[in-house]
């Protein structure tokens, strides 16, 4: 059973908020409980109700706060899960995230996103599939019926601390309670921003690192002071660089901190493979690289003596250099050394590491994980520092994605709870209070409020009259309430000075796959901006329209595109034909205005590119469209085309989902592949054969909800 218990909300209050907590949790840490929820009310003006969760099962937490959300007195704009609440482990959802790509045959602990999406978002349906016993894991499946792309109702957050590393779970969550009421007591203003990047992120690309420090400045214009207001630290600064990130983020006076970087639930990757400067350093590099080989082998139970013949025959070296090879006391320090390029949990006790900024922002893999017994998220949180709020990942990450959207509402009249709720992904949550925010204006608007209540009018106002964020955020808004159009946000892209708004602008016009929205993208693979450039090279691919290949080509041919756009150029190739790539190539690299020294080299370099990239998935796949592909490898080439879209062969693709002799499993895989083209110039043909499947009985009803869920895929807004 569920109970309300509410709180005498202030006399202006206009809003609600909710806090579901476990009745253990609730009685452990009643007194702090009850003080961060006056907090709330009196902070952020929210009418706050404390649900007691009795029964621990997702679908009456969900339907309460359905319920609230839906009351017409203090409807609730957000919700934070505190203590033991179940985790929603979401299944046939993957288009939903932004790169987990699972088999689900796989376990379906290991298979399955672990997302509060099932709690935030009423639009999506779930059918339940079952729960693992003695845990609080509940496995839900996308139900075909139902929304298809993550529109949050509400924004929300995690609060789940464990016993992990002998600290009751109980003091800890007091702890946090007490730090998150006082930081709400004594709201800061945010004079203070960070931004790292770890190795191999994004190709490692400078023009991004350089376009970011810009738009900091336009998501928080407070920032655009003499002083030094915006500091950045690339992995390759320091080596290691692991405590100079901690000293960093361990400052009083940082108030937000965003970390590009690969990671795992218990692990984050900043300098991977220390790079050698000095010749000596090369020596121990190649000596530590043979030793951990051959010791691994002796681990493995391999004969460790053919491993490092072949090394030492293989870099050329005396046997002197493979000494010790075997010894532990050797792999020990090895390992020591190794583990200094990356910040793991046991790192936090170690070095008594205690962040102090209250926000951070961790775009990486899995450093999110809160439904595991402890993560890198939990670790920054219930330290004793101030970091009150994290925005992290339950699963895998794209790299190239929008990850600081929206983050300016922190001192515009939004919510850290925001950045999620239009994260758009399953995998993103905020490990924390989901309602800090830093001391706004009183001139600003109740951004939170607009966003479940607003109208058309009060979005057209703030797209007018608005700071750059909370244009482009008007922008989102009127898309979701169909009163923008295609031709609008081509004009607002055009004539924007801002990135924010231009981004927003292209991220909403593609869904209307017409000829502005083809315009706009050949004109934004030149915006001066470097992540506008990276989205609509992306988008070039998604979309596949042979007059987009200009413009792709255009960037194939200069010479000094940013590293990460190179490499998502040669990504968009392989959903093009070759022969009209290289068509086009040809037009353009002859024209006089090219300039190279030794032309026709660089000509053989590019040629052999878009030979290597253009059609390659296309020719395995149509290969394996054949009765006597293996089946093996048809499976692989159909999930393939889920990231590298094959246009061309759509035809082919609905022709095989109808052939007699294709099996339940094989539609199932290509209709499901289909979902993944949405800004496809296919997308129409698509669409009509996913709604004749899905109504005739000649398919299995589990292949004709596979087919709904595709044409509700595509035709999301």
């Amino acid at each position: 059973m569920i109970a309300a218990l509410g709180i005498a909300g202030t006399t202006l209050a206009r809003d609600g908020f909710a806090i579901v907590i476990d009745p253990v949790s609730y009685g452990k840490a009643r007194t702090e409980v009850d003080a961060y929820a006056k907090a709330i009310e009196e902070v952020n003006n929210l009418k706050v109700y404390i649900l007691e969760d009795r029964w621990g099962v997702p679908d009456s937490i969900r339907q309460e706060l359905q319920r609230l959300h839906g009351q017409k007195q203090e409807p609730i704009v957000g919700v934070v899960l505190v203590g033991d609440i179940p985790v929603p482990m979401i299944r046939d959802g993957q288009h939903m995230t932004s790169a987990f790509k699972m088999n689900q045959t796989q376990p379906r602990f290991e298979s399955s996103v672990p997302s509060d999406r099932f709690y935030d978002d009423f639009g999506l349906k779930f059918r339940y599939i079952g729960r693992d016993e003695g845990k609080p894991y509940f496995y839900y499946s996308i139900a075909p019926d139902g929304a298809q792309r993550t529109h949050p109702n509400l924004y929300s957050g995690r609060i789940r601390p464990t016993d992990a590393n002998g600290t009751s779970r109980y003091d800890k969550l007091r702890n946090f309670l007490q730090k998150a009421t006082e930081a709400k007591r004594h709201p800061r203003t945010v004079g203070q921003l960070f931004f790292f990047s770890g190795h191999g992120y994004i190709s490692e690309s400078k023009v991004a690192r350089l376009d970011e420090k810009q738009v900091f400045y336009e998501h928080f214009p407070t920032l655009k002071k003499r002083t030094n207001t915006i500091s950045y630290m690339d992995h390759s600064d320091h080596n290691p660089v692991k405590q100079h990130l901690m000293n960093e983020l361990s400052r009083p006076d940082l108030d937000v901190a965003v970390l590009h970087h690969h990671g795992y639930w218990d692990t984050e990757y900043l300098n991977g493979v220390i790079r050698p400067y000095t010749v000596s350093d090369a020596k121990a590099y190649i000596m530590r690289n043979i030793r951990e080989h051959v010791y691994a082998a002796k681990q493995r139970g391999r004969n460790a003596d053919s491993i490092q013949a072949a090394l030492l025959k293989r870099f050329d070296v005396p046997e002197s250099w493979a000494k010790d090879a075997l010894n532990d006391s050797v792999a020990r320090q090895d390992s020591v050394y190794d583990a200094a390029a990356d910040l793991h949990l046991e790192d936090f006790q170690f070095y008594g590491y205690q962040p102090n900024t209250p926000v951070v922002v961790i775009d990486a893999c899995f450093c999110g994980s809160f439904h595991k017994d402890d993560c890198i998220a939990n670790e920054y949180i219930f330290q004793p520092g101030t970091t009150v709020a994290v925005l992290a990942n339950t699963v895998n990450s794209l790299q190239d994605k929008w990850s600081d959207r929206f983050i300016g509402l922190l001192d515009q009249g939004g919510v850290i709870g925001d950045m999620a709720r239009f994260s758009t992904y399953l995998e993103s949550h905020v490990i924390g209070d989901p309602t800090y925010r830093f001391a706004t204006p009183a001139t600003s608007p109740n951004i939170d409020h607009l966003i479940s209540f607003g109208r058309v009018a009060d979005w057209k106002k703030l797209l007018k009259k608005g700071t750059p964020e909370q244009q482009a955020l008007a922008i989102e808004q009127l898309q979701q309430r169909e009163a923008i159009g295609s031709s609008e946000l081509l004009s607002l892209y055009e004539t924007s000075p801002y990135v924010l708004v231009r981004l927003q602008a292209m991220r909403s016009i593609v869904d209307f796959r017409d000829d502005n929205a083809l315009q706009l993208l050949i004109e934004a693979s030149q915006d001066a901006n470097e992540l506008i450039q990276r989205f609509a090279i992306k988008y070039i691919g998604q979309s596949g329209d042979d007059r987009l290949i200009p413009a792709l080509m255009t960037l194939s041919i200069a010479n000094n595109t940013s590293d990460r756009c190179t490499f998502d150029a040669g990504q968009a190739m392989q959903s093009f034909p070759k022969d009209k790539l290289l068509k086009e190539f040809a037009r353009q690299f002859d024209t006089p205005d090219v300039q190279y020294v030794r032309k026709d080299s660089v000509r053989r370099v590019i040629e052999k590119a878009i030979g290597y990239n253009a059609g390659k998935i296309a020719d395995d796949v149509l290969a394996c469209l054949s009765d006597t592909a293996a089946e093996k490898d048809r499976r692989l080439s159909i999930r393939s085309t889920r990231n590298i879209a094959v246009h061309q062969l759509v035809p082919q693709l609905l022709d095989y989902i109808q052939r007699p002799k294709t099996t339940e499993e094989f539609q199932l895989l290509v209709i499901e592949a289909l979902g993944w083209y949405p800004l496809s110039y296919q997308t129409p043909l698509i669409s009509e054969a996913m709604q004749q499947i899905s109504q005739d009985t000649k398919y299995s009803q589990t292949v004709r909800d596979e087919a709904l869920k595709t044409y509700n895929r595509l035709n999301a807004k």
